[in-house]
């Protein structure tokens, strides 16, 4: 039996995951930060940005892998997608127990209703577009091996057949996650605090990424649906650079959700 959620339902539940998180870094002195629009959303309208449905956040590559490590709770698990063969994405979701979140696309359901957690690595400051670059290149391999990507259909025989067929064509590859794994020790190998710059490499897929690295020391508090939540300090520097004048609305035709998926409260699918 699947229960539909409402976007104001599944507002609800993510935030609730947001307060486990918070709770968990605050006991355990681990920095995290609100981040893209959901950070957005705290400085210029106190929440959500209203025509969003999703929370993501920003941790340095310690506390990352510590919480990855420790992170327990009795309504929400860590899914770690780089241990993953089913997606192309490389971070983690804290995701709630009980939930589904089935894609209308690629009829996909792999996680429940979830908050998006990205590392911020370091960067060298010499030579950061050729070595995003390798890293993007990387990457690639795992589109080309993943079943799921641009695959579309509810159809579990399409994504198997499809690959079965990418394995036959890259017999020589790693699996999807092997290939992650590798990308995550190349990331790790510069250490975050010992460069000077520093960003999330897979978060929005742009080289503006990168910024000073004391921008990812510092932390303060914002309110973001009637609670105050981490971000950091140099907040406005860190949105300026990648959204430009992120005060200002977007176009009104450009005011819709970037997801397309259905949410549910369900224990079997």
């Amino acid at each position: 039996m699947r229960d539909f959620l409402n976007t104001e339902e599944l507002r609800r539940i993510q935030v609730e995951i947001l307060d486990s998180i918070d709770r968990f870094c605050k006991e355990y002195r681990i920095r995290y930060s609100l981040a893209y629009g959901t950070l957005i959303g705290a400085v210029r309208h106190k929440g959500y940005i209203p025509w969003d449905d999703d929370i993501d956040l920003l941790m340095p590559r310690p506390d990352y892998d510590r919480f990855v490590r420790e992170f327990q709770s009795e309504q929400n698990e860590v899914l770690d997608l780089s241990q993953s063969n089913l997606c192309v994405e490389t971070f983690v979701k804290v995701c709630r127990k009980g939930t589904r979140m089935i894609d209308r696309k690629l009829g996909r359901a792999l996680w429940g209703v979830n908050v998006d957690v990205f590392p911020i690595d370091g960067a060298p400051e010499e030579g950061l577009e050729e070595h995003y670059g390798a890293m993007c290149r990387k990457r690639e391999w795992i589109s080309r091996l993943c079943p799921f990507y641009r695959t579309v259909g509810k159809d579990k025989f399409r994504w198997f057949v499809k690959y079965c067929l990418k394995r036959l064509r890259y017999p020589s590859l790693k699996n999807c996650a092997g290939i992650k794994q590798a990308i995550n020790e190349d990331l790790r190998a510069c250490r975050f605090g010992e460069s000077p710059l520093s960003g999330a490499y897979f978060g929005d897929d742009d080289i503006r990424e990168f910024m000073p690295t004391e921008w990812f020391t510092d932390y303060t508090t914002l309110e973001f649906e009637g609670k105050e939540y981490a971000v950091l300090a140099h907040y406005d520097d860190y949105l300026k650079r990648l959204f430009g004048d992120y005060m200002q609305f977007p176009p009104e035709e450009q005011r819709i959700s970037r997801h397309d998926y259905d949410s549910y409260w369900t224990d079997l699918l």
